[in-house]
């Protein structure tokens, strides 16, 4: 088995698996559809020093795509938005602010472990219990509340239904809603141009075979899951690279690491030329 790399190597096996190659480029709704499955999760616009795979890079084909300047005229940025769009309100995807806060795309395949790994279980008072623990802001749970009375709702009807409907309201109810998306309380299904505005919904109602899924998944065999696609995406990675993806403590990584090492999935004899972390590597 090979043991030694270079930052070249590890690129150039990103982009066959990230579609960073021109004869691999992501251009129908069919192949994103594919890449999102393949990838199980990556992020829609922007990946910084390869963490993740990227929809936007795929759509390019290039490693580094170049953001244009007038965005709205860009092919491959409309691309993305499209599929923004489209794959999520027919749902063959869970799209939202995810990981590290940005817009992130799932596989249905990993929404149960992605929603284990949030603490989610689905119950109906499940946002009335994380308000009592101090894990749920106030205005996040008068969204809930409103939401849950009646969905889906455009973000206006959300606004009015809480009192969030002034000018000066617009960052706390922006905030809320983007802690609920992270929590994965909620979920955007639909965008609307005339007027242009976001439609939400609770999580759990949108995707019920999916959260039924997840209540006979462990944190444990969710976290490893999350972990074992992560390097089958990266090749190679490190506790700090991890910590900084998922937010995960490093004794959750560690265990994690260590379950993928008893189970053959990785390995630690590898050495990148240049640095002097300790990675991990896939065994492939």
């Amino acid at each position: 088995m090979k043991r030694n790399y270079t930052l070249e190597e590890i690129e150039r096996w990103r982009d066959r698996v990230h579609r960073r190659l021109p004869r691999l480029a992501v251009r129908s709704k069919e192949q994103a559809l594919k890449f999102i499955n393949s990838v199980g999760f990556c992020f829609a616009f922007k990946a910084e020093h390869s963490e993740l795979p990227c929809l936007w890079h795929a759509a390019c084909g290039v490693r580094e795509p170049v953001l244009p300047r007038h965005t709205h005229h860009d092919p491959y940025l409309s691309f993305v938005w499209e599929m923004k769009d489209t794959l999520p309100a027919e749902k063959s995807i869970y799209y939202g602010k995810l990981l590290k806060g940005r817009p992130t795309m799932l596989s249905l395949k990993y929404l149960p472990y992605f929603y284990v790994l949030a603490e989610r279980t689905g119950a109906r008072d499940e946002y009335i219990q994380e308000f009592r623990r101090q894990k749920l802001s106030q205005d996040a749970k008068e969204i809930m509340e409103a939401l849950l009375d009646s969905w889906p709702q455009v973000t206006k009807g959300l606004k009015l239904a809480t009192g969030m409907h002034a000018k000066g309201d617009r960052a706390a109810f922006d905030k809320a809603i983007a802690e609920l998306q992270t929590k994965m309380f909620v979920v955007k299904v639909a965008e609307q141009y005339e007027p242009f505005t976001f439609v939400w919904a609770p999580l759990a109602r949108v995707f019920p075979a999916e959260v039924r899924k997840a209540r006979r998944i462990s944190l444990e065999e969710a976290r490893a899951k999350v972990l074992e696609q992560y390097f089958a995406n990266q090749l190679v990675g490190t506790v700090s690279s991890i910590q900084r993806l998922f937010r995960w403590s490093k004794k959750e990584i560690f265990q994690s690491l260590g379950t993928l090492l008893n189970a053959g999935a990785i390995r630690t004899d590898v050495q990148v030329e240049g640095k002097d972390h300790r990675y991990y590597i896939l065994v492939d």
